[in-house]
């Protein structure tokens, strides 16, 4: 088993301030994270949007090249982009280049079919590729079973576990993780990316790190100080400490701290993420985040948070629906 790190800050941190870093942050991140020898640096999302030099959101991605075309290159480090299968036009990409060579493909399980379709153009066009089922925990069995059986047909680079809504719990990681392990490929890399929701970041990737087979190897998704939409993501700097003195990796931490000095503390002034009880109680439900969020932002107590996330049904609890949420408030005297 070899274990691979994925930065994700410029990626998932974009969920808390719409991917504004700046271009000069964004180039001292990315020149940070291959100085310290990150294997994989995810630089943004390749989105249907105009494209600005200072957010992380890319219409083409030569729009990406252009914010690492002058950055030392370091051979142990990959550069990636995520895309929706479902929201991002796939006939803009371009044939890859080898400067930026693998594209995360996310999408929900609905999805499921046309998002291999679209998987299979990005191979088509030379990139690697990931398969990010969102929300992995909350498809049944059944589901993941189905799911695991297409991978197998295409064979990605990785699939990736993802624990959009911070669900999961050990004895419930180890079961997908196991299921994983035992039934996809062994050439297919599986990948981790988990939420903060009940902090428990840190102990599931430990877990999951030590519980897949020698001949699997993995990939662990990680941001810097954690930054990512509330309540944020595993700490890049914890993982990579972990993985230096347990696995005998080489990541090279005062860059890591730097990048988190210069840049992460000041954005953590101005937005919000970290453990919040409102998300805890979200994970509980197994429902959307943005319905505890929408909550908190208006100083709904706790108590009200935890009885109005209680009645939402399975049928709304994936995907937010605000007018319910009004109406469950309402009925709360709110």
């Amino acid at each position: 088993m070899d274990v691979k790190f994925l930065d994700c800050t410029l990626r998932d941190g974009a969920h808390v301030n719409s991917g504004e870093f700046g271009k000069a942050n964004i180039r001292a991140i990315v020149a940070g994270l291959t100085e310290a020898s990150a294997d994989f640096v995810e630089i943004g999302f390749l989105k249907n949007v105009e494209y600005d030099s200072n957010v992380t959101s890319y219409p083409v991605i030569e729009d990406a090249y252009k914010l690492i075309e002058d950055i030392p290159t370091n051979p142990g480090v990959t550069y990636t982009v995520m895309a929706r299968a479902d929201q991002y036009d796939i006939s803009k990409l371009t044939k890859c280049t080898g400067r930026i060579k693998l594209i995360r493909v996310a999408f929900y399980y609905d999805y499921l079919e046309r998002a291999i379709e679209y998987a299979m153009q990005v191979r088509a066009k030379g990139y690697d590729f990931t398969l990010n089922l969102i929300n992995t925990p909350g498809n049944s069995v059944g589901d993941l079973e189905k799911f695991i059986k297409y991978a197998n047909e295409v064979k990605p680079f990785a699939v990736t576990i993802v624990d959009t809504f911070g669900v999961l719990d050990v004895e419930s990681m180890l079961y997908i993780a196991r299921m994983y392990d035992s039934k996809l490929d062994k050439a297919i890399k599986v990948g981790f990316h988990v939420h903060e929701n009940m902090a428990l970041a840190f102990s599931l990737a430990k877990s999951f790190i030590g519980n897949i087979g020698a001949e699997r190897d993995i990939i662990v998704d990680g941001s810097l100080m954690g930054i990512g939409r509330a309540p944020g993501n595993l700490c890049t700097e914890l993982i990579t400490d972990y993985l230096n003195t347990s696995y005998g990796k080489d990541y090279h931490l005062p860059d890591i701290l730097s990048l988190i000095s210069d840049i992460i503390v000041p954005i953590k002034g101005t937005h919000k993420w970290g453990y919040s009880p409102e998300y805890f109680l979200s994970a509980k439900y197994r429902v959307h985040r943005s319905y505890a969020e929408y909550m908190s932002d208006r100083d709904v107590n706790l108590e009200k948070i935890d009885r109005i996330l209680s009645k939402i049904d399975r049928e709304h609890a994936l995907k937010y629906d605000e007018k319910l949420l009004l109406q469950l408030m309402k009925e709360e005297g709110l």
